[in-house]
C-alpha cells in the first residue's frame, strides 16, 4: 500500500529506479557492498521504490557476471602480497609479526570473496526477477542512433557507447510514460556526468532526462536512497549493520584540493573587491622594495606579476568548478567548507586546523 503524506494526505507513489548495469556489478563484486543490497531488497519488498530493469541491462549483467566472480578480491590480494613482503623486509621486528597476522585475516576474508560475490550475484538476479521489465522499442533505438551521430554524450568521447545510450534512452520513455518520481544511478562519470565539473551533474546533452523533482540523477546508489526514502533507508541499513566503506586516499585528496580550490578563490575574489574600491593597490614589480613589505603582507599592496598569476588561476578555478558553484557562500556554508578542509587534512596527517591554502 502507498504510504500517504502525512501533511497533504494522498498517496506517494513508489519511486522507480533504473541502475545502470555498472551499478549491479559493482554492487555484486565488492563484498562492503553488501548491506546496500540488503537495505535494497528491503526497500523493494515494502514496495517503497520499484526497479525497472531493461533487457538489455539484464543481458549485459549476465555476460559479466563469471568475469565478476573471477575477479572479486584478486587486486586486494595482490596489493595484500606486496604488503606482506614489505612488512617482513623493512618492519620493525617487534611489530611486524603482529602486522603480519593482521594481513593472514585479511587474506583469509578474501577467500570468501568468490563465493560471497556468487551470492550477490544470485540476489541481485532474484531482484531483477521481480523488477518491472522494460524491452527494447524501435524508438529508443532511433534515439539512441540519432546520439551516435549528432556525436552526443556517451558518445561525445570517441567511444562506441550504443548500448549506454540505449540505456538512457529507455530511461527517458520511462520518464515520459510513467507518474511519480524517477531516478537513473550510473557509476559510469565519464559517459554520462559533466566534463571538467561536479560530477554528479548529468551531461548537458543528457540534461532534457532530468530536472530537480521528477527526475534525478545519482552517481551513487546509496545517495539515491538516502534522497528518495531517507526514513526507511537509515532503518533498512540499521537492519543490516551498515558500515561505511572507507575512502580511498585518492577521494579524500581530491576533495583536499576542490576544498582548497574554493577557499583560495573565495580569498581572490575578496581580494579582488579591495583593489576595485582602492583598498589595494597595484604596483609594478620594478618599483617593489623593502619598504612595501608590510603593505603587502596586509593586503595593501600587490605586485602586478602576483595579481595576472592569481587571475589567471581564478580562471582555471572558474573553468573546472564552474564559477556559478563558486559562492557567495553563507556563515554555515563557510563553516562546513573549512570544517571538511581542516578534517580531512587531519586524516592525511596534518595538526586539526589546518587551513593554510
Amino acid at each position: 500500500m502507498a504510504k500517504r503524506n502525512k501533511e497533504r494526505g494522498d498517496p506517494v507513489a513508489p519511486a522507480r529506479l533504473l541502475l545502470d548495469t555498472c551499478v549491479w556489478l559493482d554492487l555484486a563484486g565488492n563484498d562492503a557492498n553488501e548491506p546496500l543490497l540488503g537495505a535494497l531488497e528491503t526497500l523493494c519488498r515494502q514496495h517503497v521504490i520499484h526497479i525497472v530493469v531493461p533487457q538489455i541491462v539484464q543481458d549485459e549483467f549476465a555476460n559479466n557476471k563469471d568475469r565478476v566472480i573471477r575477479e572479486s578480491g584478486r587486486g586486494l590480494a595482490r596489493v595484500l602480497k606486496r604488503a606482506r613482503v614489505a612488512v617482513w623486509t623493512h618492519g620493525d621486528k617487534r611489530k611486524r609479526r603482529n602486522a603480519a597476522a593482521v594481513l593472514d585475516d585479511i587474506e583469509h576474508k578474501l577467500s570468501n570473496s568468490p563465493d560471497n560475490t556468487a551470492r550477490a550475484i544470485s540476489r541481485i538476479e532474484k531482484i531483477f526477477a521481480d523488477s518491472i521489465r522494460c524491452g527494447t522499442n524501435d524508438e529508443a533505438m532511433l534515439r539512441a542512433s540519432n546520439r551516435a551521430l549528432e556525436k552526443k554524450a556517451p558518445f561525445h568521447n570517441g567511444r562506441n557507447n550504443f548500448a549506454d545510450a540505449l540505456i538512457l534512452e529507455l530511461y527517458g520513455q520511462m520518464v515520459e510514460n510513467g507518474k511519480g518520481r524517477c531516478v537513473f544511478v550510473t557509476h559510469n562519470v565519464k559517459d554520462f556526468s559533466v566534463t571538467n565539473a561536479d560530477q554528479r551533474l548529468p551531461h548537458p546533452d543528457i540534461a532534457q532526462h532530468f530536472s530537480r523533482i521528477k527526475s534525478r540523477y545519482f552517481i551513487k546508489l546509496i545517495d539515491a536512497l538516502r534522497v528518495l526514502r531517507p526514513n526507511q533507508f537509515a532503518e533498512a541499513m540499521f537492519e543490516h549493520e551498515f558500515t561505511m566503506e572507507p575512502r580511498r586516499a585518492s577521494e579524500i585528496s581530491d576533495a583536499i584540493e576542490e576544498l582548497t580550490d574554493r577557499v583560495w578563490y573565495d580569498r581572490h575574489m575578496v581580494s579582488r573587491y579591495k583593489i576595485q574600491t582602492g583598498k589595494t593597490k597595484i604596483i609594478a614589480k620594478k618599483d617593489f622594495g623593502p619598504q612595501h613589505y608590510r603593505d603587502s603582507a596586509n593586503d595593501k599592496l600587490v605586485v602586478d606579476d602576483v595579481w595576472k598569476g592569481a587571475l589567471k588561476a581564478a580562471k582555471r578555478v572558474e573553468k573546472k568548478y564552474g564559477k556559478a558553484n563558486l559562492g557567495p557562500y553563507s556563515k554555515f556554508d563557510w563553516g562546513m567548507i573549512n570544517g571538511k578542509l581542516s578534517a580531512l587534512r587531519w586524516v592525511f596527517g596534518d595538526e586539526w586546523d589546518m587551513l593554510d591554502t
